[in-house]
């Protein structure tokens, strides 16, 4: 068994058919069927369905298909460990982030990594946690931050302190005396702008049903005019003076108008959904991720 016939047997599988297989190595398409069958002969196996157009794999050949892929992510883990040894930790790690910590939690942390590892550069990809899920799930980018939860089957994750949510609103609705918090209560009748995320296969997280819940400890309903999936809409919408938006307090850097007041909200406080780093469980993880990930923890 050689490297490159669990190369060509990954390929074939992954692209799901010789020929793309081919297309993708940049070969003929022979010389793969040839390298495939001599594997077979030797494991003494079927290791592909021959008798359907798409590539379909054996029992065997699944159970080879998931053991070659762990061997050859070990390579390159050793191969590039063995290139930092030499010339210092270096590469390029791809992280996704639901917008609001992408601007709070990810410039400090980065800050202060980039003097650790110079040599390291980020590739920084946005959006809402089912987008953060389905980046990972394609090996877009190799860790993601977002809101729990996540399926813990799929997943490892480092949990991330929970944030408070903070009222956000033009001046002509600052009712508080310009004091930097504001109860609740004083929020009754108002026009409220709350954040929702469409459910989708991977998370569900919202801001909705906690504002509302909170409101029901005090006896009545919250007077809800807009509901958004995208946070910088709510905070567009609130520096206009549509309404007061509330949020997680990590979306204040979103939006730096000095027109915009925030107002952490207390009596009763509301608390965000709690957010964590998350990677594939039986996924590859570079040098620089794992070391970022050492930096959190610590």
């Amino acid at each position: 068994m050689e490297i490159r016939q669990l190369k060509y047997f990954l390929t074939i599988v992954e692209e799901g058919s010789f020929s793309g297989a081919a297309k993708k190595l940049h070969m003929t398409q022979p010389p793969i069927s040839q390298q495939l069958k001599i594997l077979e002969d030797e494991l003494n196996v079927s290791l592909i369905e021959r008798t359907t157009k798409k590539v379909v794999t054996t029992d065997a050949g699944e159970l080879l298909y998931q053991r070659a892929k762990e061997v050859l992510d070990l390579l390159d883990l050793t191969a590039e460990e063995v290139r930092e040894l030499r010339e210092g930790i270096s590469g390029t790690l791809s992280i996704g982030a639901i917008t609001s910590l992408a601007s709070e939690l990810l410039p400090e942390k980065i800050q202060h990594f980039k003097k650790m590892y110079p040599k390291v550069n980020f590739q920084i990809h946005e959006g809402d946690p089912n987008r953060i899920m389905e980046l990972l799930e394609n090996r877009n980018i190799e860790l993601g931050i977002t809101r729990l939860p996540v399926n813990t089957q799929v997943f490892d994750m480092i949990r991330l302190p929970e944030e408070p949510m903070i009222a956000v609103m033009n001046k002509q609705w600052d009712i508080s005396n310009k004091f930097p918090y504001i109860n609740l209560s004083n929020l009754e009748d108002k026009p409220l702008m709350l954040l929702r995320r469409l459910q989708g296969t991977s998370s569900y997280n919202d801001t909705v049903e906690p504002v509302k819940d909170s409101f029901r400890t005090l006896g009545y309903e919250p007077t809800i005019i807009t509901e958004s999936d995208n946070i910088a809409t709510l905070l567009n919408w609130a520096y206009h003076g549509i309404g007061i938006a509330i949020v997680p307090k990590s979306a204040k850097n979103l939006i730096p108008y000095d027109e915009i007041i925030y107002k952490e909200i207390i009596n009763p406080s509301i608390k965000t959904r709690p957010s964590g780093i998350i990677w594939r469980k039986k996924g590859y993880l570079s040098t620089v991720s794992r070391k970022f990930l050492e930096y959190f923890k610590a």
